[in-house]
């Protein structure tokens, strides 16, 4: 039951990297919006927020590979609809009972769960087709 720690490394970073583009580019003005934040008031705080982004990748990446390593093989088509399926039905059914109880609107949950959907699924594929040496 190995796992490729460079595979879960890399499959942070480019969850991260992801997030930017998300984020920064594809929704950028629809999340400010959803957030009620102003066209020009970006969140501010530093860097702890990308520490602990890189971070909680890190360890959703070696969820997905602890999870591949207990199913056997898993090719990339695979591996990319069980990251999908992780990040969509644990992380988005809680992410949604949440963001109910706060009285968040819908648009910021569809942001923020296709986020986490898509990229576990980039990061189940990237895990699936660097497969760890054997032992």
């Amino acid at each position: 039951m190995r796992v490729n720690w460079l595979a879960i490394v890399v499959s942070a970073i480019v969850f991260f990297a992801f997030g930017g583009l998300w984020y920064g580019v594809l929704f950028k003005s629809q999340w400010m919006q959803a957030m009620s934040l102003g066209a020009t008031s970006a969140p501010t705080g530093g860097t702890y927020q990308y520490v602990v982004a890189v971070i909680m990748a890190f360890f959703a990446a070696y969820g997905i590979a602890r999870v591949f390593s207990w199913r056997g093989n898993v090719d990339v088509g695979r591996g990319a609809f069980i990251g999908f399926s992780i990040g969509l039905l644990i992380y988005g059914s809680m992410t949604w009972m949440t963001y109910a109880f706060e009285m968040r609107g819908p648009a910021l949950g569809g942001i923020d769960i296709g986020y986490v959907a898509i990229g576990m699924a980039i990061m189940g594929a990237i895990i699936a087709a660097w497969k760890p040496k054997a032992a």
